[in-house]
């Protein structure tokens, strides 16, 4: 199935950080994007301000495109899906961008006829113009119903310069785990770091040093980690430093206060689970005994 030539009409229900970005992707692959159904005052100052030429609309009518796209928050998700199934129709395609449930919660659109799709684009999108940007080249996890679905999944995912990655509807929220996981904890182990690096760097508050410090680092471990997993790893885990170890906890126990209490609790947590993964047996036995 070409879902290029000719092009298909789109609409997309929700003009959030999400919903701006797959719509800004649609137009640059040739997609005709004919509306975007603004939920909130603030998604309608989003759109204005990231897609002013492209129209608002009502759900209705959004509904009626050839491929309607739901970007709502996963709480709203199955409040929209009835909302839009009474205007849907045999033909329609029918896909929301949750990486938490598969087709099955699509079903009110599936019984009139629409094809129910689950694109989810492996990305975190921070509201900003570079979200859409980074939708080329992205993986994204999809599920249907049919092997007709499979076909149009991964064709819609390509033209949007995309990497279609077959995930079993029945997987749909241990993948989603994965990339909460992966996404979402590293924000909190990072600003973690950067939180004590504040407190030693010498300067009060926040300071530009601490991303400055761990910026290239980050980097280099998140891309070791892809590329070889655990045979990736650096540092006194890898080593079975146990001197190092109690060091770092004795430091961040003297950052004093509840930060450095709460920091050295999550350095221990992640020191026990990284020794468990790396085979560092004297670290284990360590935190184990504790």
């Amino acid at each position: 199935m070409d879902i290029q030539q000719p092009r298909l009409s789109v609409g997309i229900i929700s003009a959030g950080k999400v919903g701006v970005a797959l719509a800004e992707a649609f137009v640059r692959a040739g997609h005709h994007v004919h509306g975007v159904y603004a939920r909130s005052e603030r998604s309608e100052r989003l759109a204005s301000e990231r897609i002013p030429n492209i129209p608002r609309t009502s759900l209705s009518s959004a509904a009626h495109a050839a491929i309607v796209v739901l970007a709502v928050p996963d709480p709203k998700l199955p409040e929209v899906i009835e909302e839009v199934a009474q205007h849907t129709r045999d033909g329609q395609i029918v896909a929301h961008v949750s990486g938490a449930f598969g087709c099955g919660i699509l079903q009110p659109v599936t019984d009139t006829g629409a094809l129910p799709l689950a694109l989810h684009p492996a990305m975190t999108f921070a509201g900003t113009a570079a979200d859409s940007e980074r939708l080329d080249g992205c993986a994204w996890g999809i599920t249907s119903d049919s092997e007709v679905g499979d076909a149009v999944a991964q064709a819609l995912v390509a033209s949007l310069g995309g990497v279609p990655v077959a995930i079993p509807e029945h997987h749909r929220a241990a993948y989603h785990a994965a990339m909460a996981h992966a996404a979402n904890h590293l924000v909190t182990l990072l600003t973690d770091a950067q939180e004590i690096l504040d407190r030693v760097v010498g300067a009060p508050g926040e300071s530009p040093d601490s991303a400055l410090l761990l910026r290239r680092i980050a980097h280099a471990a998140v891309d070791n980690a892809l590329d070889r997993r655990m045979d990736g790893l650096t540092g006194p885990v890898a080593r079975d430093d146990v001197a190092a170890v109690m060091r770092h906890r004795a430091a961040l126990q003297e950052l004093g206060g509840g930060d450095g209490r709460a920091s050295e609790a999550a350095y221990t947590t992640m020191a026990r689970r990284t020794a468990l993964k790396a085979g560092a047996i004297e670290v284990e036995r360590l935190l184990d005994l504790e």
